[in-house]
């Protein structure tokens, strides 16, 4: 069949031949397929010409199937068994699933709390493999490609043909040096003297602490380091006069890794908001979607370290 006649054909259509083969009469098909007869008549005249061939003789008994009708029996019931198949509602089992999940996000969200959510999912569906790469400059980019299945972050950068999803929400605190000598007189002047840390992945326009500063018509800030990496900034404190702006979940992993100090920001800023962004490609995708259902619920039911 070429493409002209499949153009011309739906499903009743197959559905309604497949019954009239059965029957062998316009009347029993009718009734087995909870139509009137003379819509099945109508049905087996659009038939006809589909097949360019009678299909049935009318004889006393019935209806008696051609030559062509009867080398189409067989094929007709292949193809509906499969169209069945095919639209069939997936049974998602979890248990069976194997899957690379491709996932980008921050060191800290990972540490802090994407471990006990790992663990729930592999206790449930043990053939999961996750990939974890951590944010850069091109993640979106890579989303957008298909090598990747889910951002979990700020998401500053997300293109709004993405689909997104919020996680959980942190504050945002200074971090230094226990010996730092802004403990003295600690306010917002003194903030803007010493040299910060900032994420390379940042522009100033997403940067709040730039925007305040901007504001404000503070001195501009002197920039110590530059990282990729939100964690590096924490390494790179201990010794030395820089401060850093980072999550509450990952300054306190700090504090207790290398003897740091965390303090409120003396001025207002946003908690970051951290979300799932992913594909609209893979939304209905069931794999994806009780992945992303798993990651949501034991994220939001745990607890910083």
């Amino acid at each position: 069949m070429n493409e002209i006649n499949i153009a011309k054909v739906d499903i009743n259509l197959l559905r309604s031949l497949k019954a009239l083969l059965i029957e062998k009469h316009a009347g029993r098909a009718a009734k087995r397929l909870n139509v009137t007869q003379s819509a099945m008549s109508h049905t087996l005249s659009r038939l006809r010409v589909v097949f360019d061939d009678p299909l049935f003789i009318r004889t006393s008994k019935g209806l008696e199937p051609t030559p062509r009708a009867l080398l189409l029996t067989d094929r007709l019931s292949l193809i509906l068994n499969e169209i069945n198949v095919l639209l069939e509602p997936q049974v998602f089992q979890p248990e069976k699933l194997s899957f690379r999940f491709k996932i980008q996000t921050h060191d800290f969200i990972l540490s802090s709390y994407l471990t006990r959510a790992f663990s729930a999912i592999n206790k449930i569906a043990p053939n999961v493999v996750f990939d974890i790469k951590s944010i850069t400059s091109q993640s979106y980019e890579l989303l957008d490609q298909g090598d990747s299945d889910i951002i979990i972050a700020a998401g500053l950068q997300a293109k709004t043909k993405f689909i997104q999803t919020s996680m959980l929400e942190e504050d945002i605190v200074c971090l230094f040096d226990s010996q730092h000598p802004i403990l003295n007189a600690w306010n917002i002047e003194n903030l803007f003297k010493y040299p910060h840390i900032k994420l390379s992945l940042l522009d100033d326009k997403d940067d709040p602490i730039a925007q305040y500063g901007i504001k404000h018509k503070l001195p501009e800030r002197t920039i110590g380091a530059y990282t990729d990496s939100l964690h590096n900034q924490s390494i790179l404190l201990k010794g030395t006069n820089f401060i850093a702006f980072l999550p509450r979940a990952l300054a306190e992993q700090a504090c207790l890794q290398y003897g740091l100090t965390i303090k409120p920001c003396p001025f207002n800023v946003p908690n970051i908001t951290i979300r799932g962004i992913w594909h609209e490609r893979n939304h209905n995708q069931p794999a994806h979607q009780w992945l992303r259902t798993m990651l949501l619920k034991n994220i939001e039911t745990n607890t910083c370290l």
